[in-house]
C-alpha cells in the first residue's frame, strides 16, 4: 500500500499554520471552558503528529530515538513544539503590531504582550504603585495589558462608571467564579439587569433605617474593643490587628447577627489570616481568568478557594438554621420579609454573604489603620480634631450631629483620598455585542478591559492642589476656614478641589453598597469622646510615603503602661475620651506599615500616645 505524504518542510509549515489558526480562534472566540481549551491546545497537534511522523520517514529524517518508539516521541515533541511556538509567535506579533486596537496607547512592553508580568507584581501588593508610576511616565491613558487600559482622568469617571452610560464589570471578575458554581456573587455580576435585580436586597440591607439598627452593634463592638485593650496592661499590642479583629466582628454581626469572636479570642481560629491568604489567589485568577479552568491543579491556589467556599456555606447555613433574632443583612438577602416575587435560593445567599464579610472587614480595617497612622504623623491635625470634638456645640452621641462635624469628616475624606478603599478601581468592559463604547475621546472595543485608577486620579494635582501627595484635611473645609487655619498654604497657592475625582468607594450602580456603613464604622470611635489628651513625638523619616495596598498588614505596636485602666468607650484612634477619666498610656514602639508580601516602604517611629478612658 502506497502512503501519500507531504515533504517534511511542508508538514512542519502545516503544523505552524495550525498554530496561527489556533491564535486566530482564541482571539475571536476567547474560550474559557476547560473543554474548549483542550480542543484547541491539545487535539490539533495530536492529530498532526501522524502527518509529521510519516513525512519524517518519507523524507529520511532521523527520529533521533533509535527506534520506532523514539521516532514517535520525537514527532510528538516536534509537533507540539512547532505548534505552540507558532501560536506564541503569532500572538506576540499581533499584540505588538500596529493592527492591534490598542496599539496607539503607551505602556511597558511586558504589559502589552502578557498579563503574567503584572500578575506577578500584583501578588506582592504593589499593583497600585506600579500603575501610579506608569501614569506619571506615560500620561492619562496607558496600556497595562494586552487588552486593558488604565485611565487617570476625571472625564473618564462618568462614561465608565456612571448611572446612565456606565460600563458593566469586566472579565477581570470571571476568574473568581468556578465554572460549576450556579450563582455568581453580586460583586462579580457582569449582566447589568441581573446585577440591578440582586442589588435591590443589598440596598434594603444598607438603607438608612437599617444603618440605625446596625449602630447599636457597632457601639457594642467599640466598647468591647476598648475593654479588651484596657485589660492588656503592660503588654505590647499590635493595634492594627485589633482594628482588623474589630472590623471582622462587626461585619459578622451586621451580615449574620453573630459568629464573630475574633477580638475576644484574639483570632484563635486565624480567620483573618485565612481570609488574607485567599486574597492573592483571587487576584491571580482575576488577572488571568483563563487560569480559572485549571485552578484546582495550581499548587497553593485551589485549596484556599475550596476552604473559603466551605466557610461561606457554613456561615450561611448556621444563620438560616438559627432563625432571625434581629434584622441583619442575611434577613434581606434571604428575603425573610417576603418582598421579592420569587423565592431566593440559599446558594445565592451563600455566595453573597461571606464575601460581604471579607470585603467589609478588609476595607474597614485598612481605612481605620490609615487614619490612625496619618494622625500619628500629623500632631497638628490631631490637635485640631481634639478641638472640634471638645466643642460643646456638637452632640456627638447622635449620628446626625457627627455627620455635620466638618474637621472630623475632612480627616476621614483626606485619608480616603490618599488611600482609597478601592486602590486600583473597578475594571469595566463594553458588553459583547454592543460594538464598543466611547470614553471621552477614546474608544473601547469589545473585549477591552478599562479602569479608572483611583489612587492616581485622587493624587493628580489637576484635581487636588496644593500638594496633592500630602495629607491636608483642611482642603475639605470652606475657604474661610482654610485661610484661618492655614493662611500661608491656601493664601499663596492655587487651590483646586475637584470632588468629581473623589471616588474612594467607586460610583454608579455598581459602587460599594456598604460605603455608608464603612463611614459609620470609621467615624464611631471618634464620636464617643469629648476631650483629647494626646502627646505625639516622632523620629525617623518624616517624609516616608505610606504606600499601602490591599494586601497590607500593619505593624503598629503599642505597650500599655498605665496602672489605671478604666472601662468604657474611647476614641481609640486619636486618643479621644470623656471627662473625669484616668490615663491610659500607649508607647508606640514601632509605627510601620508593611505588606504581607513584601514592601520596602517603611517608616519606623516612636511616639507616646496618651489616651484617657472613661471610668
Amino acid at each position: 500500500m502506497h502512503t501519500i505524504s507531504l515533504p517534511f518542510s511542508q508538514t512542519v509549515a502545516s503544523v505552524a499554520g495550525a498554530g496561527v489558526v489556533c491564535h486566530l480562534l482564541f482571539n475571536r472566540l476567547e474560550p474559557r471552558r476547560l473543554e474548549a481549551l483542550f480542543a484547541l491546545l491539545i487535539v490539533p497537534p495530536a492529530i498532526l503528529v501522524y502527518g509529521l511522523q510519516v513525512s519524517r520517514h518519507a523524507g529520511g529524517v532521523d527520529g533521533g530515538g533509535g527506534g520506532r518508539g523514539g521516532g514517535l516521541w520525537g514527532a510528538v515533541a516536534a509537533t507540539y513544539g512547532v505548534y505552540y511556538a507558532s501560536l506564541l509567535a503569532s500572538l506576540l506579533t499581533y499584540r505588538l503590531s500596529p493592527f492591534h486596537p490598542l496599539a496607539r496607547y503607551p505602556g511597558p512592553l511586558l504589559c502589552k504582550v502578557s498579563k503574567i508580568w503584572l500578575t506577578a507584581l500584583s501578588m506582592g501588593g504593589k499593583q497600585h504603585i506600579y500603575y501610579y508610576d506608569l501614569h506619571q511616565k506615560y500620561g492619562d491613558v496607558i496600556r497595562v495589558g494586552p487588552n486593558e487600559l488604565s485611565f487617570r482622568h476625571v472625564n473618564a469617571v462618568q462614561p465608565m462608571m456612571g448611572t446612565q452610560d456606565g460600563l458593566p464589570k469586566a472579565e477581570w471578575w470571571d476568574g473568581r467564579k468556578p465554572q460549576k458554581l450556579t450563582f455568581r456573587p453580586i460583586f462579580r455580576l457582569r449582566n447589568p439587569e441581573e446585577h440591578a435585580r440582586r442589588r435591590r436586597s443589598w440596598n434594603r440591607a444598607f438603607s438608612s433605617p437599617m444603618l440605625k439598627e446596625y449602630e447599636t452593634m457597632v457601639e457594642t463592638r467599640v466598647a468591647q474593643m476598648v475593654d479588651l485593650i484596657s485589660s492588656k496592661k503592660g503588654e505590647v499590642l499590635d493595634l492594627s490587628k485589633w482594628l482588623g479583629w474589630f472590623a471582622y466582628d462587626i461585619m459578622n454581626d451586621v451580615i449574620f447577627s453573630t459568629g464573630g469572636n475574633a477580638m475576644e479570642t484574639e483570632d484563635k481560629d486565624e480567620m483573618l489570616e485565612f481570609i488574607a491568604n485567599c486574597q492573592p489567589t483571587a487576584l491571580f485568577l482575576s488577572h488571568l481568568p483563563w487560569a480559572a479552568a485549571f485552578y484546582r491543579w495550581i499548587p497553593g491556589i485551589g485549596g484556599h478557594l475550596r476552604n473559603y467556599r466551605t466557610y461561606a456555606a457554613r456561615r450561611a447555613i448556621e444563620r438560616k438554621q438559627s432563625g432571625s433574632t434581629r434584622k441583619d443583612v442575611f434577613y434581606h438577602l434571604i428575603d425573610e420579609p417576603g418582598v421579592e416575587t420569587a423565592p431566593v435560593a440559599l446558594q445565592q445567599v451563600i455566595v453573597d454573604g461571606a464575601p460581604g464579610i471579607t470585603a467589609g472587614a478588609e476595607t474597614t480595617s485598612t481605612s481605620l489603620s490609615n487614619i490612625f497612622w496619618l494622625l500619628l504623623k500629623h500632631p497638628q491635625t490631631l490637635a485640631r480634631l481634639r478641638e472640634e470634638v471638645d466643642d460643646p456645640q456638637w452632640n456627638i452621641t447622635e449620628m446626625a450631629a457627627q455627620a455635620r462635624m466638618p474637621y472630623l469628616n475632612a480627616v476621614i475624606n483626606e485619608a480616603l483620598r490618599l488611600y482609597p478603599a478601592v486602590l486600583s478601581g473597578s475594571p469595566r468592559a463594553p458588553l459583547v455585542g454592543s460594538g464598543g463604547q466611547a470614553v471621552g475621546s477614546d474608544f473601547l472595543p469589545e473585549g477591552t478591559t478599562a479602569l479608572v485608577h483611583t489612587y492616581s486620579l485622587q493624587r493628580d494635582p489637576r484635581n487636588f492642589s496644593p500638594f496633592s501627595e500630602v495629607f491636608i484635611p483642611e482642603r475639605w473645609l470652606p475657604t474661610e476656614d482654610q485661610l484661618k487655619l492655614e493662611p500661608a498654604l491656601f493664601g499663596n497657592h492655587e487651590v483646586i478641589h475637584n470632588t468629581a475625582a473623589f471616588i474612594p468607594f467607586s460610583i454608579g450602580p455598581a459602587n460599594c453598597v456598604g460605603r455608608n456603613l464603612a463611614n459609620q464604622v470609621s467615624q464611631r470611635p471618634f464620636r464617643d469622646s469629648q476631650h483629647v489628651e494626646t502627646i505625639c513625638t516622632h523620629t525617623g523619616n518624616e517624609d516616608a510615603d505610606l504606600r499601602v495596598g490591599q494586601q497590607i498588614r500593619y505593624g503598629i505596636r503599642a505597650r500599655i503602661r498605665s496602672e489605671y485602666l478604666g472601662a468604657g468607650s474611647v476614641g481609640l484612634l486619636c486618643g479621644l475620651a470623656r471627662p473625669a477619666a484616668r490615663d491610659l498610656c500607649f508607647t508606640i514602639n514601632d509605627v510601620s506599615h508593611f505588606p504581607r508580601l513584601g514592601s520596602t516602604s517603611r517608616d519606623t517611629s516612636r511616639a507616646l500616645l496618651m489616651i484617657r478612658l472613661q471610668m
